[in-house]
């Protein structure tokens, strides 16, 4: 199948919501999955490429400005470039595309690339590369994991690292956070959720502020501050929330009035904040 005709037959799947295939439901459900979707593949159409190792895959070079300002004008009245990024991630967990980083360029892309930094005097071989997408033939069903995306993820949704290490392994996580520019990623680690799970089952409500010793960085660069803001905490434990994580172990993020009834909270306590509980406690 020659490049036109792979990328046109996947357009033209992805305008009819790829029908009849799992890919189906998170393109219905997921809002402006679609059309980043559909975006991706026509900027493959316009300037195709062969930079992963497999040369039987395609590749795009673009950023994710470049994808928002192809979009329509529709979308971007409706979304903003932030919510591309989180859709784009999205895309990278379902293995529907994959960034890449240095270790998947072919030689050839790698040479041209590295006579780019010379000629910018940068020897790091890293820095300022624009990123470049392996894309996925949406009709070998078998190579992307659909299933992975659900109807609660949407655009607004950030989905971190520790998120996906937790629901799926280091292995997955390092792959959708792939980039070519050697950028390190500053994380707790899934011992450390695991840590916390085990003390929320045991003391059966864990609040907002009792969350910082847990979500400690396990490398940190110098100077680097750990956040540590109620913003923070209910965003990292949403995205742990949205992959099916927190499920998985029992426990539910919800306001405290969802448990008031069943554990000891403080008194000012506001009934909508938010709280991470052991579902078991709900009789």
């Amino acid at each position: 199948m020659n490049t036109e005709n792979y990328i046109k037959s996947n357009i033209e799947l992805i305008k009819d919501n790829a029908k009849g295939t799992s890919l189906s439901t998170p393109l219905r459900s997921i809002k402006g999955l679609a059309q980043v979707l559909k975006t991706l593949y026509k900027l493959t159409l316009k300037q195709p490429s062969n930079q992963y190792v497999d040369t039987s895959f395609y590749t795009v070079k673009c950023t994710t400005k470049t994808i928002y300002m192809s979009t329509t004008k529709s979308f971007q009245s409706k979304f903003s470039e932030h919510d591309v990024r989180h859709l784009m991630r999205y895309l990278a967990l379902a293995e529907i595309i994959q960034p890449l980083d240095w270790s998947h360029l072919n030689k050839d892309s790698k040479l041209d690339k590295m006579t780019v930094v010379k000629a910018k005097h940068n020897e790091s071989g890293y820095t300022g590369m624009t990123p470049v997408y392996k894309i996925a033939n949406l009709n070998k069903t078998s190579s992307i994991h659909p299933e992975r995306l659900n109807r609660q993820m949407t655009p607004a949704t950030s989905l971190p690292y520790l998120a996906i290490a937790c629901q799926y392994g280091y292995e997955l996580a390092e792959q959708v956070f792939a980039n070519l520019n050697n950028w390190l990623v500053v994380t707790p680690t899934v011992n450390q959720m695991e840590k916390l799970a085990t003390d929320v089952r045991m003391q059966k409500v864990v609040m907002i502020n009792q969350l910082k010793p847990y979500f400690k960085p396990a490398r940190m660069p110098k100077n680097y501050e750990q956040p540590d803001t109620s913003i923070y905490y209910r965003r990292m434990l949403a995205s742990l929330d949205v992959i099916g994580w927190l499920d998985a172990q029992g426990l539910a993020f919800e306001p405290a009035s969802k448990v008031r009834d069943y554990v000891k909270l403080p008194d000012d306590l506001n009934s909508n904040t938010k709280v991470l509980y052991d579902k078991s406690v709900i009789k």
